[in-house]
């Protein structure tokens, strides 16, 4: 960090800035919302054997990479046989998988 954007940043919290939190700018607004969230995470429940191309077509608005972050990073699932399961699993998860497997 060069000296002189030190030097900037210390006048404005010597004059106006009162905390280190970025504020609201213009651009494209952050899409992933709550609602998106859920809404992605309804048709996941709905059919488990679904790709993100797939999954594309529900939600045209959003891009095929941006659905990726949210079934992977937001839903905590991943790609296992062609089906989308929880990353974590609960421990009726285990016993059933268990039960399952005998």
């Amino acid at each position: 960090m060069s000296s002189s954007v030190v030097q900037r940043w210390g006048r404005l919290f010597n004059e106006v800035r009162e905390n280190v939190h970025d504020g609201p700018r213009s651009g494209r607004p952050f899409v992933v919302n709550e609602d998106l969230v859920h809404a992605v995470e309804g048709k996941n429940r709905e059919n488990r054997r679904f790709t993100i191309l797939s999954l594309s077509l529900h939600f045209p608005q959003i891009s095929c990479s941006l659905l990726h972050e949210i079934v992977s990073n937001k839903l905590k699932f991943w790609r296992l046989c062609a089906c989308w399961v929880l990353k974590v699993l609960t421990e009726e998860h285990k016993w059933k998988q268990q039960a399952s497997s005998f």
